[in-house]
C-alpha cells in the first residue's frame, strides 16, 4: 500500500469531519466540542476502505472482508458490538479492526475516553473467544488511531498525579505521545496484535506523521500479511 494512498485517506477523513460539521450547523444542530463532526459517521470510511484492500490484497475475498455490515460481534460483558472492520475464512473469525480519530479543541476531556474504549473493546472480544463464543480460531485484533496534530495535542504537560505517583513514562508528555504508550502497550499487553498510530494538521496539504515506526502503518499492513499466512492463505502474487 503506498504512501499516497494513506495520505489521501488521512485528508478525506478532515474533509468529512468538517463537511458533517457544515451540515449539523445549517440544520440548526450543534454538538459541544466537535462532537458533531464524529457523530454523524463515515469520517473514518477512507481508512476502513484502505484497511480492507489491504485485507483483499493479501488473498481474502471480497466477500469475507466486511465494512458496512456484518460487522457485529458477540461480547462476553454485552451482547454485541459492530466493529468497523471485519474478515472471515472459511466460517471463521480471522479478524476485527478498530479505527478511531482524535481531534481538538478537547483533548484532555476525550483523551481517557479513547483509552477505555480501545482496551474494553479488546478484552470485551478477547473474553468471549475464551467463553467459545467466537470460533475456533483465536481473532486477530487491529487498532487504527488518527490523532489531530495541533498546539493542544503536541505540548509536553505533566499528568496530575494522585493518592499514587504517575508511571514516570508519562512525564512530561504530550497527548500524541500519551498515544503512543498507549498503542505500544496495547500491542505488547496482547489486547491487540497491531496498533496503528497517524497524526495530522486539518489542512488538505498537511503532512502526514507516524511518530514510531513501530506503530506505523506499514507495520499494521506486514502484520495483516503475517495474519494471511496464519490462517492458510497466499498472496496472489505468490500462485
Amino acid at each position: 500500500m503506498d504512501q499516497h494512498s494513506l495520505e489521501e485517506a488521512v485528508r478525506s477523513s478532515w474533509a468529512v469531519r468538517e463537511s458533517q460539521v457544515a451540515k449539523k450547523l445549517l440544520g440548526g444542530k450543534t454538538d459541544t466540542g466537535g462532537r458533531g463532526a464524529v457523530t454523524g459517521g463515515a469520517h473514518l470510511d477512507a481508512l476502513t476502505e484502505l484497511l480492507a484492500q489491504v485485507f483483499r490484497d493479501a488473498g481474502f475475498p471480497p466477500d469475507t472482508v466486511r465494512s458496512k455490515s456484518g460487522v457485529e460481534l458477540p461480547g462476553y460483558f454485552r451482547p454485541t458490538k459492530k466493529w468497523d472492520l471485519v474478515v472471515l475464512h472459511e466460517g471463521e473469525l480471522v479478524a476485527a479492526v478498530e479505527l478511531k480519530s482524535h481531534a481538538g479543541p478537547s483533548f484532555g476531556n476525550n483523551f481517557n475516553n479513547r483509552n477505555e474504549e480501545a482496551i474494553g473493546s479488546a478484552v470485551d472480544l478477547r473474553h468471549a473467544y475464551d467463553h467459545g463464543l467466537l470460533g475456533r480460531l483465536r481473532p486477530w485484533l487491529g487498532y487504527l488511531l488518527l490523532v489531530e496534530e495541533a498546539p493542544a495535542s503536541i505540548r509536553p504537560g505533566r499528568p496530575r498525579s494522585g493518592t499514587f505517583p504517575v508511571d514516570p513514562s508519562f512525564a512530561e508528555t504530550s497527548y500524541v505521545d500519551r498515544y503512543v504508550i498507549l498503542c505500544k502497550r496495547l500491542r505488547s499487553a496482547g489486547l491487540y496484535d497491531a496498533t496503528c498510530l497517524l497524526t495530522s494538521a486539518r489542512e488538505a496539504d498537511a503532512h502526514i506523521r507516524q511518530p514510531d515506526p513501530e506503530i506505523g502503518f506499514a507495520a499494521l499492513v506486514s502484520a495483516i500479511m503475517a495474519r494471511t499466512e496464519e490462517v492458510g492463505l497466499r498472496h496472489p502474487r505468490q500462485n
